[in-house]
């Protein structure tokens, strides 16, 4: 990695500035500016899964994705538009790279958008509504749709819905049809933000955004989910709201704004034990990237990127290097 690796930054926007952005992470953690494309909060960012193209979710009240070429030097070229519901928080594209959905928080909905060949976004071909509500009035009076994981135990398409405390595995028709495959309960108040596979491969792992805590599940055939463990997602006193859940060679990282930590869970333990903590520098670390013992925290309120240094032994180190930038929400590190 002698050049540098190719990441976009994705940030919350006034008027379209500064947008999406390119940079290279340089081997010594600090991140070189290249190319900036303006657009309207892009505050989540995906590649396609074979192509040199990047999805960005338009984060406004009417609801959008871009799509964007990125060239070798980091150059960023748009490739296309296409609607989605209202406020899409989070993006996934399919494996096969047919289709691209979106969690749209305010909509309470999932979109899916056709994707060409060229990864060209083509249309939104179907619209998906989640119902339901939770006990915290004032983030769930409606499903609020965060997350969209196309590979959750082996392949299981879910959205995950803070508003009404389910995850909802999904299904696409050749067509373009969205449907429902089946729901799981999570403890009332729960809020959950974030799935992703438990490294036993039979497990998942859900990160609690509003109670602050960090599930283990078991996803059968019953309405509910079996809660295996559940464990605070900080050992900080201040108020938690969890962010980013990312596995990393068998061990779990979760962000904490508020506490604004960065904490490291040991999944190999019943009880999820936490084995380290750090600040990470920064106000807010809404995401972060972990690659070749790099790790970079999008901290929002401080308008700052933080690189941290991850140790052999997965300790949290001294911080590397500070980007300045408005707002960032999300680093996506090219595949």
């Amino acid at each position: 990695m002698s050049a540098g690796r190719l990441a976009l930054v994705g940030c919350y926007t006034t008027q379209g500035a500064p947008g999406l952005q390119s940079v290279r992470v340089r081997p010594g953690g600090d991140l070189e500016p290249l190319d900036v494309l303006a657009m309207e909060s892009p505050s989540c960012v995906v590649w396609h899964p074979s192509l040199p193209v990047a999805y960005a979710t338009n984060e406004t009240a009417e609801g959008g994705i871009t799509a964007v070429v990125v060239d070798d030097a980091g150059g960023l070229r748009p490739l296309g538009t296409a609607p989605t519901g209202g406020s899409p928080c989070h993006a996934a594209v399919t494996a096969d790279g047919r289709w691209l959905l979106t969690a749209d928080y305010t909509g309470g909905s999932v979109s899916l958008v056709e994707l060409g060949p060229d990864g060209t976004p083509h249309a939104r071909v179907d619209t998906l509504a989640m119902v339901g509500s939770g006990p915290v009035a004032d983030r769930q009076e409606q499903a609020h749709p965060h997350m969209i994981a196309t590979d959750v135990l082996g392949g299981l398409l879910i959205c995950v819905d803070l508003g009404s405390d389910r995850l909802t595995s999904l299904a696409i028709s050749d067509r373009g049809e969205l449907r429902t495959e089946h729901t799981w309960r999570l403890p009332p108040g729960t809020g959950p933000r974030q799935i992703v596979t438990h490294p036993d491969g039979a497990t998942a792992l859900v990160l609690g955004e509003l109670s602050a805590t960090l599930l283990q599940v078991g996803l059968g055939d019953a309405d509910e989910a079996v809660v295996l463990a559940e464990v605070p997602s900080t050992t900080r006193a201040e108020r938690a709201l969890p962010a980013q859940l990312t596995v990393h060679d068998d061990l779990v990282l979760v962000s904490n704004r508020g506490p604004d930590t960065v904490a490291v869970f040991d999944p190999g333990t019943p009880a999820l034990a936490q084995v380290a903590e750090v600040p990470t520098g920064g106000r807010w670390p809404r995401h972060f990237a972990v690659a070749d013992g790099l790790l970079l925290v999008s901290d929002e309120d401080s308008s700052t990127i933080e690189t941290l240094e991850l140790g052999a032994d997965y300790e949290l180190g001294r911080r590397l290097s500070r980007f300045a930038t408005s707002a960032p929400t999300w680093v996506a590190l090219q595949p």
